[in-house]
């Protein structure tokens, strides 16, 4: 019965050492942790778009962003596009693409010469290779979206790259001054005027006949620029190179020199058979270098004064023609032919139905054949 006694008295120790109190407040066992699964993790990195520029940005506001740029030197930021615009429609021809699904960039190029264009493209390729080390510090991926530069990293990426390879096919395509096959747009413009100028100086020639009074009509201040370039190498050389050029790729000089020199030796001073001995020495002393030229003939159109008159009916003064017929050495003219100079003598009207002193005014000097035997 004790026994029973003592184990009943333990039993009831060890349930009380359970449930220990601090503070007055009974503290119950901590029931053990149970761990609760979580739900798979959304985070798992997505695998690169080739829409999305870094930082999940647009790509069309990431170039943005670089085409902007900063210049210190500019108030207003320049667009970077410009850069690679001329050579665009290479990027098109080399991919077999439509060029505007390249997209553009209007770049113009005012009061600059078309022939200019190829050297500022070439300044410019420093610059380039300045925009690619940034380009791809930007960019480490540009892949090719297939959208226009607006948003498409790859067409920089090639342009800006290959900008050497890309200089060479855009410099093709631009006006060349030394190629006549690739003149500029206005210098095509300029030298189809001159060519059919020239067409008409060559039907002149073939229309000529003995006893006509002109050989071939002018078309450049009195004379004619396109025969006497063509039968005098010294004329040509002393034209701007911009009529050197042209006249060149008109490809028609050698045909007119060609032509002219079977031609030209039968076109003679026709009339001038009026003769005053004082007016014909102030036309002859009026030709400066006449004392190197032999004088075939000299002699005025008519005796008679051609009355010259203002709005009112007012006499400002009278004229006769006078002409010079001489050859020159061939150390002087080149070609061999005579010339035949044109000169006027002139009255000023002074009032009252009177008239001043007679004075040479120079008209024109033009290349003739020579006297038979001269």
């Amino acid at each position: 019965m004790i026994k029973r006694s003592t184990l009943i008295l333990v039993v009831l120790f060890l349930s009380v050492s359970l449930y220990t109190t601090v503070d007055g407040q009974i503290r119950l066992p901590r029931p053990p942790k149970i761990g609760i699964p979580k739900p798979p993790s959304n985070d798992t990195p997505r695998p690169p778009s080739a829409d999305e520029a870094p930082g999940g940005q647009s790509w069309f506001s990431a170039i943005a962003r670089f085409r902007r740029g900063y210049d210190p030197n500019l108030t207003v930021a320049e667009d970077r596009a410009k850069f690679i615009s001329p050579y665009l429609e290479c990027y098109a021809k080399k991919h077999s693409l439509d060029k505007n699904k390249v997209g553009s960039y209007y770049r113009t190029f005012n009061g600059v010469n078309e022939y200019e264009i190829k050297n500022i493209l070439k300044e410019e390729l420093p610059e380039l290779a300045k925009l690619e080390k940034e380009f791809k510090a930007m960019f480490p991926s540009r892949p090719n979206n297939g959208k226009s530069i607006d948003d498409n990293p790859a067409i920089w990426d090639e342009i800006l790259t290959n900008r050497d390879e890309y200089y060479q096919c855009a410099v093709n395509d631009l006006p060349d001054a030394t190629d006549c096959n690739r003149l500029s747009d206005s210098d095509r413009v300029v030298m189809q005027s001159f060519k059919e100028d020239m067409q008409k100086t060559l039907d002149d020639i073939r229309s000529f006949s003995t006893g006509r009074n002109w050989f071939v009509r002018d078309f450049n201040d009195s004379r004619n620029e396109y025969l006497l370039a063509a039968l005098r190498p010294s004329f040509f050389k002393d034209l701007n190179a911009f009529k050197q050029k042209l006249f060149t790729c008109s490809g028609l000089l050698d045909q007119i020199a060609s032509e002219a020199k079977q031609t030209l030796p039968k076109y003679h001073l026709v009339g001038y058979s009026v003769r005053n001995a004082a007016e014909e020495k102030l036309i002859r002393g009026h030709v400066n270098d006449l004392h190197h030229a032999t004088v075939h003939k000299s002699g005025f159109g008519s005796a008679v004064w051609t009355i010259q008159k203002n709005a009112f009916g007012i006499p400002e003064k009278r004229y006769k023609h006078g002409a010079i017929w001489a050859k020159y050495p061939v150390s002087i003219t080149e070609d061999g032919f005579c010339r035949i100079i044109y000169l006027n003598i002139i009255q000023d009207y002074a009032g009252g139905g009177t008239y001043g002193a007679s004075y040479p005014y120079f008209v024109k000097s033009e290349l003739a054949g020579c006297p038979a035997g001269k």
